[in-house]
């Protein structure tokens, strides 16, 4: 298919590395080095390959693109979809089939998908790392995107970041999102802020914010009651365990 084009990454490239500095970009492409890299669909690394890699990055990979904590959100009045997803990459091998079961008659097992590390404990590539896109499921093209939420905390007072004028690189989670007439409401997802946003649906311009306990774990709805509309939001994680939140609206 030619339409919707990719609203995630796919493949991975050397101008894909984050460079925020010259010294996490060199650990980057050090990292990179060890590791078969390419287009969408890159073959895996099998163990004591010729050329030395480790493994094959696929992007996305296991914990990237659109995945079930966030997915997408439909608004039927509009045919318009909105997606949370995040940049995460994987890195699967084979290794012989029986260095894995001795009775195994399979050639290669998979062994992965872990993840990839990037330089510092920061994200092998460039933001954003989590994000909204808004598609038009009538015409296939894309409307426009924001970053989910914030820049992660972690990140704001990463050592190797201090005194970089940082973009919003959005939060390295899955949205969870809901959407209304005229909004779309959404927390940044399992392990990021304990924020729930409120964004013109038709633009992805920020109109509010409000602080909750703590990050937002799925999907949020909304029901009226005596004239007034409430969204209830499951949220948890640290002390807090599994809870429902309700917001009254204006």
């Amino acid at each position: 298919p030619t339409r919707p084009a990719a609203y995630e990454m796919q493949g991975l490239t050397r101008d894909d590395l984050i460079d925020f500095t010259p010294a996490l970009r060199a650990e980057a492409e050090e990292i990179l080095s060890h590791y078969r890299y390419g287009p969408l669909f890159t073959p895996p690394s099998i163990q004591g390959a010729p050329d030395g890699t480790e493994a094959a990055i696929h992007c996305p990979g296991a914990n990237g693109g659109t995945n079930i904590p966030g997915g997408s959100v439909l608004d039927p009045e509009t045919g318009i979809i909105y997606l949370a997803t995040t940049k995460g990459c994987s890195a699967p091998r084979l290794i012989p089939g029986t260095d894995v079961d001795d009775h195994s008659n399979v050639q290669w097992v998979s062994v992965g998908p872990g993840g990839v590390r990037g330089p510092q404990g920061l994200p092998l590539f460039k933001p954003p790392w989590g994000r909204i896109t808004a598609i038009d499921l009538n015409t296939g093209e894309h409307l426009w995107w924001i970053p989910n939420g914030r820049t992660p905390e972690d990140v704001e007072s990463h050592p190797a970041l201090q005194g970089v004028d940082l973009p919003n690189t959005g939060a390295r989670s899955h949205a969870t999102a809901l959407v209304t007439k005229s909004l779309l409401m959404y927390g940044e997802g399992r392990g990021a802020r304990p924020v729930f946003y409120a964004v013109n649906k038709a633009t992805g311009e920020e109109i509010s914010s409000v602080e909750l306990p703590a990050p937002t774990l799925t999907a949020p709805m909304t029901f009226m009651h005596d004239g007034a509309q409430y969204v209830v939001v499951a949220i948890g994680g640290g002390d807090l365990p599994g809870s429902l939140v309700a917001l009254r609206l204006p």
